[in-house]
């Protein structure tokens, strides 16, 4: 067997290049610098008052023109003036004069109807019995200052009351009367007529005869008169 000389080879010898190197070194502070110059403007952007800033921006200062004091004239003469205004008065409910009226008068349908007086007197509890109501002229609008008068007798005594229309106020808007017949209910059978008068005393319908009842929840009647055209 031959022998054989065996001998390591050697690769080639690394060489130091220096351009590579400088290159390396330029990005590097070629990266460096970006990021310092995008930090810096990151700054100044968020803090444009910095003292690092060279050209910080100007405040804007408002100023105020002079105003002018108007004269004595144009004071006079531009001062508005108040014009008056018209004060609210409360509208009542249209009404008419006995004068406007016509000669005869009839009892309103539905009348009379019967109800607890306590929804008005609530003080005087079963102690009441009357008749109220309204005279309507033919237009429909309530009529105040016409006599109303109920005659006639219940249980057995002579009875001869009036009232007035737009004297019971205590019943609301509208020209109501109220003629109070005994301190308790009474039943009675058409015994009690109701007549309306003008206050000339002239009569301005026929007497209407109607009866009552001695139950507490019925002791107030209401008779409401109408204008015939």
């Amino acid at each position: 067997m031959d022998e054989f000389d065996f001998k390591k080879e050697k690769g080639p010898k690394k060489t130091f290049r220096f351009g590579s190197a400088l290159w390396n070194c330029a990005s590097l502070f070629l990266l460096l610098s970006t990021l310092a110059a995008a930090a810096f403007i990151a700054l100044l952007f968020l803090n444009p008052q910095s003292e690092l800033n060279p050209f910080p921006p100007q405040e804007a200062t408002a100023t105020q023109s002079p105003t002018r004091t108007p004269t004595a004239t144009e004071a006079v003469t531009n001062t508005p003036t108040a014009s008056p205004t018209a004060s609210a008065t409360p509208t009542q409910p249209p009404t008419a004069t006995p004068d406007e009226l016509g000669s005869f008068f009839e009892i309103q349908e539905g009348s009379p109807s019967a109800v607890d007086s306590t929804v008005f007197h609530p003080e005087l509890g079963c102690n009441f019995m009357g008749v109220a109501g309204q005279a309507f002229g033919a237009n429909g609008a309530p009529i105040a200052d016409l006599q109303v008068q109920i005659s006639g007798t219940l249980a057995g005594q002579p009875v001869d009351k009036t009232g007035l229309t737009g004297a019971a106020t205590q019943y609301g808007a509208g020209s109501y009367y109220e003629v109070q017949l005994a301190n308790q209910p009474i039943a009675s059978d058409s015994t009690l007529q109701i007549t309306l008068f003008a206050d000339s005393g002239q009569p301005m319908s026929d007497p209407f005869a109607f009866s009552t009842t001695a139950s507490c929840q019925q002791n107030l009647l209401f008779i409401n008169f109408v204008e015939q055209p």
